[in-house]
């Protein structure tokens, strides 16, 4: 949780609902966006849409706690997964052993760091190219790996940077059967897209950047 001290006006944010954002802004020369202000709560789902540049990733950076807001606060209850555009892979190591390095970081070991690996690898049909060296997948069995390793330990916040990026249609149409039975399970689910029809089935609101502004689908 990231605190500041709030007015006597304003009650506490809550901390059980997986996220909560008042007053939210970001800060670098000039604002990026105006204050963001909402509540997610558990099976909801918030698509983050705008232009580019104007703090879509930043916002998601602030929401997983690696950055600070210049102004406002955050709460959030529960294990985070972060599909993030740039994930870090070690290019060197096949797909299985990135997603079991991801299973031992998430404090499983042995047979049960096996177990899970395994288990997101065939959700997220990943092991067809389960012993390809990273280096040499495609950028939608990456995609892939990405979301996969999000899903490691069972979140109950789910952050989504274009996440459906290089994948094909079939690709897309799997992953948002996984996305759905996330949220059928409990997991919120905040997803950066510019493509809105992305959002369809999977959110119930929009946040527009850089207004803040939040429309109902």
């Amino acid at each position: 949780m990231l605190a500041m001290t709030p007015s006597a006006a304003t009650p506490p944010l809550p901390v059980t609902a997986p996220l909560a954002l008042e007053g939210v802004a970001k800060t670098r020369g000039e604002q990026l966006f105006s204050p963001v202000s909402l509540m997610l709560q558990e099976g909801e789902g918030i698509g983050v849409y705008g232009h580019n540049g104007c703090g879509k990733t930043t916002l998601l950076d602030i929401m997983a706690g690696l950055l600070r807001p210049t102004h406002g606060k955050v709460c959030r209850a529960g294990k985070i997964g972060y599909v993030m555009q740039h994930a870090g892979f070690q290019e060197q190591l096949s797909f299985k052993d990135n997603l079991l390095l991801e299973a031992c970081l998430c404090g499983l070991s042995g047979a049960a760091a096996k177990r899970a690996a395994e288990q997101v690898a065939e959700l997220c049909n990943i092991l067809p190219f389960w012993k390809t060296r990273y280096s040499k997948g495609s950028s939608g069995m990456k995609g892939r790996l990405g979301v996969a390793c999000a899903l490691m330990g069972s979140p109950q916040l789910l952050l989504l940077d274009e996440a459906f990026n290089f994948l094909d249609e079939p690709a897309i149409r799997h992953l948002r059967l996984v996305l759905r039975a996330e949220k059928e399970r409990g997991v919120a689910l905040v997803m950066v897209s510019h493509d809105r029809e992305d959002f369809a089935g999977l959110c119930e609101r929009v946040l527009h950047l850089p207004d803040a502004r939040i429309e109902s689908l």
